[in-house]
């Protein structure tokens, strides 16, 4: 078992594409408990893409109020928010750089995602909503970031409430990504857990595995 992390740490929570930062309100309140110095940012899913995101984000970490360089710096991630932690750390390389767990994140891009973008009296509609973000989630969307070369873990659900998934995604899936496209090269851990891709970040079991990761490095596996 890994040595525990430093409680003063910072840890920056990134929601997914459509939703909000109060989607990740349990997920704060949790670390927040454990001593944790929490960033939970909100941004514009829809508006940018992924390259222009990961410096938004690189912008609210940095005018923190505070910001103390010298503490570890962790992510934790729902959906593309892990996607935008990939970029943020490829191009502004923080040295403070600590941990980070994504929670169904489509690390390989979503089938869903195709799907929508292929069907053509859909795709205007998907072009719409998501915005240029959500053309980058595809499987076949080649992504600039680099190597994983930090402690990551990544947190995969098997549990489906999407009634179109079973035609569309192989596999194992948690509604909207499939288990093996959430794995990446080079992560520390992976774990299955019987959640939904949906309300995964409100699941007290998917939480606790989340905290177990940044204090120890690993999860902890049944």
């Amino acid at each position: 078992m890994k040595k525990k992390q430093d409680k003063k740490a910072y840890v920056v929570l990134l929601h997914g594409i459509l939703r909000v930062k109060y989607d990740m309100i349990l997920l704060q309140k949790s670390f927040a408990k454990h001593g944790y110095e929490v960033i939970n940012i909100q941004y514009p899913s829809r508006k940018q893409p992924l390259t222009e995101l990961s410096d938004f984000v690189h912008k609210h970490i940095t005018s923190f109020k505070d910001y103390d360089p010298e503490k570890p710096l962790n992510f934790v991630t729902h959906s593309m928010g892990g996607i935008i932690t990939r970029y943020y750390i490829a191009q502004h390389n923080p040295d403070n750089l600590g941990r980070v767990v994504m929670l169904g994140p489509p690390n390989t891009g979503s089938e869903f995602a195709d799907w929508l973008t292929d069907t053509k009296i859909l795709a205007p509609m998907f072009r719409e909503v998501f915005g240029p973000a959500g053309q980058e989630l595809k499987t076949t969307h080649e992504h600039i970031d680099g190597d994983i070369t930090y402690p990551l873990g990544v947190i995969a659900g098997n549990l489906s409430i999407n009634p179109l998934a079973p035609w569309i995604i192989e596999g194992e899936h948690d509604g909207i990504v499939a288990v093996e496209r959430t794995k990446i090269e080079g992560m520390r851990d992976h774990i299955v857990m019987p959640t939904t891709h949906a309300f995964m970040m409100f699941n007290d079991k998917v939480i606790q595995q989340a905290l177990h990761f940044l204090e120890h490095e690993e999860f902890d596996h049944p």
